[in-house]
């Protein structure tokens, strides 16, 4: 059995605002650093030659946070929300249960903050939008660019366990 694994999409994290703006950031001070460090090659005097590697030691440090932080934000926004196999886990609030437990799926749009699906297994009696707080662990924000977007999930739920109940409550 393969597992139903939710998170954003190759495409939409290669589009997104952080990797272009540190993709812009990198090559702008790209050719400052070449700059830099071909007029210290070039220059006769020991001391200029010095002052200019120096100089070029801000940029270059300005290059290799950029592509640190570049790497950690596609590290983090690459993992997975919730996995789904003989077990739901919920990897950011750390609740796992058995797949045979789960008995409700209840999907709901916020508008401004985006698609969520709660996940409730039989001994959680609450339900969304009369406990929040009560159903929060058991709840997934979809993140932008999802794969698989919200109705396919439910499917792929529902073909994994077709006795699953499922609120498709809209916007709220």
């Amino acid at each position: 059995m393969d597992t139903i694994r939710l998170r954003s999409s190759a495409r939409h994290l290669a589009t997104s605002r952080a990797v272009v703006v540190g993709v812009v950031f990198l090559l702008v001070m790209a050719p400052i650093l070449v700059g830099l460090l071909i007029s210290a090659t070039t220059q006769d005097a020991p001391t200029w030659s010095t002052l200019y590697l120096v100089a070029a030691t801000a940029p270059a440090a300005g290059m290799l946070i950029a592509l640190i932080m570049l790497v950690i934000v596609l590290w983090r926004r690459s993992r997975p929300l919730l996995l789904i196999d003989d077990h739901v886990t919920i990897l950011p609030t750390g609740i796992r249960f058995p797949l045979d437990q789960l008995t409700q799926l209840q999907l709901y749009t916020l508008p401004g903050r985006g698609t969520f699906l709660v996940l409730l297994p039989g001994h959680v009696t609450q339900r969304f939008p009369e406990d929040m707080r009560a159903v929060a662990p058991y709840t997934v924000r979809f993140p932008d660019g999802g794969d698989p977007q919200p109705i396919e999930l439910v499917d792929l739920i529902l073909r994994r366990a077709p006795r699953v109940g499922v609120d498709k409550l809209g916007t709220v």
